[in-house]
């Protein structure tokens, strides 16, 4: 029984888990080849295959806060904050007035802040993909120190096989 199914009991003969899970499935799917027909990539558009925190080569606060970035990328947004003042004659002229004019205000800077979520979600989809082959490039890196040490070996025992044949 994986840990999945240790934590989830479920107990209402009604809900028909199986079920419930082969349509999420299905539904998946779906998705997955819409995106295909339209030449999109699923996995990367539902954030999948992105490097998991802590995961890779690149230290555990940087994949923190590459998720931290992927999280809250979309998390702008401004929103009506009005008070009321306590004047008695004027309050509600003046707290209309005031909510117009903030009303005006958050319409641009609200226009503004989705400009900077199409950026921020580019930005950490860079970002990703510059950790994903950083971590690629590390990779080979080492392979090649490994292939390099291993040339150095064979050399050095061939260099003394062939210095012991030239003593002989």
């Amino acid at each position: 029984m994986t840990d999945v199914q240790q934590v989830i009991e479920i107990r209402d003969p009604e809900i028909n888990v199986e079920e419930t899970m082969s349509r999420i499935r299905a539904r998946i799917r779906e998705r997955r080849a819409q995106a295909e027909a339209k030449g999109l990539d699923y996995d990367r558009l539902a954030g999948e295959g992105l490097p998991a925190v802590g995961a890779g080569s690149l230290g555990a606060d940087f994949y923190y806060d590459l998720h931290q970035i992927r999280t809250n990328a979309e998390s702008i947004w401004v929103s009506l904050a009005m008070r009321d003042r306590r004047i008695p004659v004027l309050n509600p002229l003046l707290y209309r007035i005031e909510k117009l004019l903030h009303r005006l205000a958050l319409k641009y800077v609200n226009l503004l802040a989705g400009r900077q979520v199409v950026f921020n979600r580019a930005t950490a989809s860079v970002m990703s993909g510059m950790a994903h082959a950083l971590e690629q490039n590390d990779a080979r890196a080492k392979a090649l120190e490994k292939d390099v040490s291993a040339l150095q070996a064979r050399l050095a025992k061939l260099e003394q096989t062939l210095g012991n044949g030239a003593e002989s």
